[in-house]
Parts: C-alpha cells; sequence; structure tokens
C-alpha cells in the first residue's frame, strides 16, 4: 500500500517540473533584428536591477567604440565602476566586466519601449530600461 503514496508523490514531481519547463518555453526572446534595432542608435546608458526583488542594482553605459554592434562599457555599482565589453551576435547580448572570467551571454525579452529582461541559460538575470 505504501506505493501509492509514492506514486502520487512522483507524479505531482513530474506535472510542477512540466509546468515549470511550460513556463520557460513560454518567454518569447528578441530575435536577432529586434536586438540590432535595440542596440541601433548611439551608445547607450541601461539602469538594471537584479537579485531578490531587485535589491542589486546599477547602471550600464555601452559605447560604440569598436564597431556598429560593439564597444567598451562601463558598470557604475554605487561608487565603484568596472570596465568591460560589450557585443551582439545574432539574437545575443554578451557582456563581460572585469577581467577574469568568460562573458555572459544573455537572450533578451522586449517588457516594453526601451526596457528589457535578460536571461542567462534560460533563468531571468536581469531587467533594464535603457534611454
Amino acid at each position: 500500500m505504501r506505493i501509492i503514496p509514492t506514486i502520487i508523490a512522483a507524479a505531482a514531481v513530474a506535472l510542477v517540473a512540466g509546468s515549470f519547463s511550460a513556463q520557460a518555453a513560454d518567454i518569447k526572446t528578441m530575435s536577432a533584428d529586434e536586438v540590432a534595432k535595440a542596440f541601433k542608435k548611439g551608445s547607450m546608458i541601461c539602469s538594471w536591477k537584479a537579485g531578490k526583488k531587485g535589491k542589486d542594482k546599477g547602471t550600464d553605459y555601452y559605447y560604440k567604440d569598436i564597431s556598429a554592434t560593439s564597444g567598451n562599457a562601463d558598470r557604475v555599482l554605487g561608487k565603484s565602476t568596472l570596465q568591460g565589453k560589450w557585443s551582439i551576435s545574432g539574437d545575443t547580448l554578451s557582456l563581460k566586466f572585469g577581467v577574469v572570467g568568460k562573458p555572459q551571454m544573455y537572450k533578451l525579452a522586449k517588457v516594453e519601449k526601451k526596457t528589457y529582461t535578460a536571461y542567462l541559460n534560460g533563468k531571468k538575470k536581469m531587467t533594464f530600461k535603457c534611454k
């Protein structure tokens, strides 16, 4: 008789896991053309929020000083500034701040005009609003 509660518990876990997978699949990220259009104009300034309840926040400055789709960047966190690089390749925004580590590759979803949610490996990482 213990097998029935085990089967019910396993079925419940499968349903919940399937629900989360379906939600991740429902995210409509921007196409390569949409990402290129969003970063088409001159250098951009984007305020962002991340972490639990948006407690982590800062401002990124993207400079188009290498090509039309790449350049140097500054990330301002309070009184400190990290220097880095940004680029767009297809539908992916690549950001790397500091000298250690690999660039982080974000897929973007448009929330509203000039406001985007960035996903890293399918998980929401940050939301940013650009000027």
